[in-house]
């Protein structure tokens, strides 16, 4: 236990254990060229409330399976993560998750919840929300989606789009709950939707429902939505944004995934392909040499036969 207690420790290091078991567990945390789903981490501060415990119970249920539950007290630590970053960048460590959500509750902060993600097992961004209102999973007489599946997104209110406090919430909602990158879906398989929505006093309504699909007659079902839960309204509260640089080296992708530009292919304003092509010179004087002639304008077998010379030698 104890070597391998401390191969776990260099972990984080550039050196590979010598240990097979410590040696595959340091391999799966090094960087890959397409990373795995991203794990979330549902941390239960020193103090909560028994709304906050069912809103984090809930929202790992939605992220299920990559979902991993820190609710021991004397495992998580007593400071919030605005406070101090060390308890969530070690428990990012210990589980290889990119992504938490803290919860809290006091006098001054009632019902809080703290979104945020990791780079490199440090603290990236989080945003720090306050609950108006909570209605659980369990209020819900509705069936359930299924274990593991791709929920689709509605996000509607022009903050999105014109405030960035607004923008890097709904980004980060979207990060939690994608599930794995794709390249084709089974439209079978979207069976819920998660929808954010900005209300009029700029409280965000996150709003979770079913897809129904009915016969229509058509083709194309009749697509329902019915509400399962959990029903959530959102009050931005205070905010940490990591720096551009920072930022720019998150976001920066390996060279193996970036698509190789090729030569003479552009897109138009209707994203439709155009391509140019480059034709050399012609030597009109020498196409009438490689053209083949047709066959009235050859001269016959007899012609050739019959040169001038013979001609001459048959008069005389």
């Amino acid at each position: 236990r104890t070597r391998i207690t401390q191969y776990q420790n260099m972990l984080g290091s550039n050196e590979r254990p010598k240990n097979p078991k410590a040696a595959r567990a340091w391999d799966k945390k090094q960087p890959k060229t397409v990373e795995n789903v991203k794990k979330a981490m549902f941390i239960k501060g020193r103090k909560t409330s028994a709304v906050v415990n069912q809103a984090l119970s809930d929202l790992s249920a939605l992220k299920k399976p990559d979902s991993i539950k820190y609710f021991r007290k004397n495992s998580n630590g007593n400071i919030g993560p605005f406070d101090s970053e060390s308890t969530v960048e070690f428990l990012s460590q210990k589980s290889d998750s990119s992504l938490f959500v803290f919860g809290t509750h006091s006098k001054k902060r009632p019902h809080n919840l703290i979104f945020g993600r990791m780079f490199n097992f440090h603290l990236l961004d989080m945003i720090e929300v306050g609950l108006l209102q909570f209605k659980s999973m369990e209020t819900f007489d509705a069936p359930k989606n299924t274990y593991g599946s791709k929920p689709c997104f509605i996000i509607s209110g022009q903050e999105f789009e014109n405030d960035t406090n607004y923008r890097m919430f709904a980004n980060l909602i979207v990060d939690f709950f994608r599930g794995s990158i794709v390249d084709r879906i089974n439209l079978q398989g979207l069976d819920h939707v998660i929808s954010l929505t900005v209300a009029t006093d700029g409280s965000i309504l996150f709003r979770h429902y079913r897809i129904n699909m009915k016969r229509s007659g058509t083709k194309v079902p009749r697509v329902e939505l019915e509400e399962i839960g959990p029903r959530m309204d959102f009050r931005l509260k205070r905010h940490r944004y990591a720096a551009t640089q920072i930022r720019n080296e998150s976001l920066r992708q390996p060279k193996e995934l970036k698509a190789k530009k090729k030569k003479n292919i552009n897109t138009n304003a209707m994203k439709q392909r155009v391509a140019r092509l480059h034709v050399e010179n012609q030597d009109l004087d020498a196409l009438d040499r490689t053209v083949k002639r047709a066959k009235g304008l050859k001269r016959s077998r007899n012609d050739t036969e019959q040169s001038p010379s013979k001609k001459r030698k048959l008069s005389d």
